[in-house]
C-alpha cells in the first residue's frame, strides 16, 4: 500500500489533484487503510487511465 504522497511523488501529480480524482470517483474500486489506499498490486492498473508509465 502507498500514501497518496508517495504515490504523488512517484507520478509527479500534485497530491490536491489525486484528492480532486479521489473526490470525483475515480478511485472507487481501491482498499483504504489509514492513510494508504493505493494497493501495490494494482498500481500499474491504476494508472493506466491516466496515462502514466510506471
Amino acid at each position: 500500500m502507498f500514501t497518496i504522497g508517495q504515490v504523488s511523488e512517484m507520478f509527479a501529480i500534485p497530491v490536491s489533484t489525486l484528492r480532486c480524482y479521489d473526490k470525483e470517483g475515480l478511485f472507487s474500486n481501491l482498499m483504504r487503510a489509514g492513510n494508504s489506499f493505493f494497493p501495490a498490486s494494482g498500481l500499474v492498473a491504476w494508472a493506466a487511465p491516466l496515462d502514466c508509465t510506471c
